[in-house]
């Protein structure tokens, strides 16, 4: 579930797109979240014995399984109502197993995908608390695979900068969490000065992931460079043409098959500079491509292609670009 992270930081700048209930949905998932819930149920009455460990043990699989089948959904719908069950039961987990580093991230991975795609600033007070534990996960994630992390994190910038020579190849994943659902911690308290005051360790922290591997997750940390660089102004810090590099940079790595990255790239830089030409080509880009063409992008690719469509619908009806 790294798939939404991007739209984390994406956030910061324009709020989530609307989104319908359709009934058949609704009485699928309510079906589905009966069986899940149950299933939460059984494994707190076995944590009280001795199968505890077993069970949680058999369950890593089921995670796997449901993350892979959630990510293949075409119904955006579906997958949104279908989630907070699955929240709650990698919640049971990971009170019984607190140090499993593997459940921890991906129930950082399963909290930030949420709150990004479903919550965002339409419910502010439950984006803080969902973006919250989010980063709570993914900040014991990593302080258990790699202890300088914990030690960093609550450092001045200038103090954590010399952290981060500590973190390796091995650690590229819990690095990318732990700065993405940082990204998303501090969107979600965006009226607060002391969380904006993070966002230099969370551009760090992507900057390292690129020193220690470019492409992971398609050229992810370069489209995280590419907003961090443009939610700023140019006199306060804003780099928009380096910010361009990077989502080329992103758009070569993820070989035209990661659909939002086209998005992030023709809001947050296309749009910044008035290239109407070139918003409109990337955003066409995904309005005219299959969703379908990678079985794990199936739902970020969805709604991608919603928001390109509510792009190019409110640049027109605004005539942003005349």
């Amino acid at each position: 579930m790294y798939y939404f992270y991007f739209h984390v930081l994406a956030k910061l700048s324009f709020g989530l797109l609307a989104r319908k209930k359709l009934r058949n949905s609704a009485f699928i998932v309510s079906k589905s979240r009966h069986i899940l819930y149950g299933f939460v149920l059984f494994l707190m009455t076995v944590s009280l014995t001795g199968c505890g460990r077993i069970i949680i043990y058999s369950a890593r699989p089921l995670v796997d399984d449901i993350s892979k089948s959630f990510m293949q959904q075409q119904d955006v719908d579906l997958a949104e109502q279908g989630t907070p069950t699955f929240l709650l039961f990698l919640d049971g987990l990971i009170a019984h197993s607190p140090k499993d580093k593997t459940l921890l991230l991906s129930g950082a991975k399963a909290y930030s995908s949420y709150t990004s795609a479903f919550v965002g600033d339409n419910y502010p007070e439950r984006n803080k608390i969902l973006a919250e534990k989010a980063r709570e996960y993914a900040f014991r994630a990593f302080s258990l695979h790699n202890r300088e992390f914990a030690k960093a994190k609550e450092k001045p910038h200038s103090e954590f900068l010399t952290y981060l020579p500590s973190f390796g190849d091995r650690d590229v994943p819990y690095l990318f969490s732990a700065a993405a659902c940082w990204a998303g911690w501090i969107q979600a308290n965006s009226e607060s000065w002391d969380a904006i005051a993070d966002l230099p360790k969370v551009q760090s922290l992507f900057e390292r992931a690129l020193e220690l591997d470019e492409s992971f997750y398609y050229g992810a940390s370069h489209t995280f460079m590419g907003i961090l660089l443009t939610i700023r102004s140019p006199s306060l810090g804003g780099r928009p043409e380096e910010a361009r590099k990077h989502f080329e940079r992103a758009l070569e790595l993820g070989d035209g098959r990661f659909l939002p990255t086209y998005v992030l790239y023709a809001k947050h830089y296309a749009k910044l500079v008035y290239e109407e030409k070139l918003f409109y080509d990337l955003l066409d880009r995904v309005l005219d491509s299959p969703v379908d063409e990678v079985p794990e992008l199936i739902l970020v690719n969805s709604l991608a292609q919603r928001q390109a469509g509510d792009l190019v619908d409110d640049a027109r009806k605004e005539e942003y670009f005349k």
